[in-house]
């Protein structure tokens, strides 16, 4: 197996769930988001959510659900600062299966995992033979990578992890390993924000390459 962990900040995937209404409230005694017309079912524990609408900025933002939501409550652990607030605003809430910002691991039984290395140097001959004078400048180490078969339910979040990866952020690649046992994680960034996944199988299965450059 091999394992990325990825910081998720872009593409991040939605569960589906989304309400926009003017008659839920924010209460602090709980730290929950409140609806008068029971309609917030839906939202399950653990899963995030971005609220936006409020007044109040603190009661905006990414929150976690603790616990499912029920018909006319979400109570969340991220913030225990939320500010009362009535109903009234147009507020929008969508759930995602994870938070902006947050830490995640992707495994995969790898296909294929190549080393190479690429050196930039000069290098003076003498004119009498014998050993080369050789100034370097650069040594840069890079991973291949082709995933193992990918299933169209995890191909989102990969997806998700090359967004969050493609503006040069640290990610850390375990060749071997797996989440409950790493053997070699190393600090890596995707050498190339370009990709492609190439179904394969019908639709059932998906692949990816990547290249990495060693930290």
């Amino acid at each position: 197996m091999s394992v990325v962990t990825y910081t998720a900040l872009r593409e991040i995937e939605p569960t589906g769930y989304s309400k926009a209404a003017s008659d839920i409230s924010v209460a602090a005694a709980d730290d929950s988001f409140n609806q008068i017309a029971a309609g917030l079912l839906g939202l399950l524990d653990d899963q995030w959510f971005l609220v936006a609408g409020y007044a109040n900025a603190v009661n905006n933002g990414w929150f976690q659900a603790n616990g499912n939501s029920t018909t006319t409550k979400i109570t969340q652990d991220t913030t225990t600062s939320l500010v009362t607030e009535a109903a009234g605003p147009s507020v929008t809430i969508v759930g995602y299966y994870r938070g902006l910002g947050e830490s995640y691991n992707l495994e995969t039984d790898s296909e294929q995992i190549s080393r190479s290395v690429a050196v930039n140097r000069n290098v003076k001959k003498p004119l009498d033979g014998g050993a080369p004078e050789v100034l370097l400048h650069a040594r840069e180490v890079f991973i291949d990578v082709r995933t193992g078969y990918i299933p169209e339910a995890q191909i989102k979040q990969w997806r998700e992890f090359l967004a969050s990866v493609e503006g040069g952020e640290t990610l850390t690649f375990d060749a071997y390993g797996t989440v409950a046992v790493p053997v070699d994680p190393v600090s890596v960034i995707l050498e190339t924000a370009d990709y492609s996944d190439a179904r394969i199988r019908g639709a059932l299965m998906y692949q990816l390459s990547l290249k990495l450059r060693l930290l």
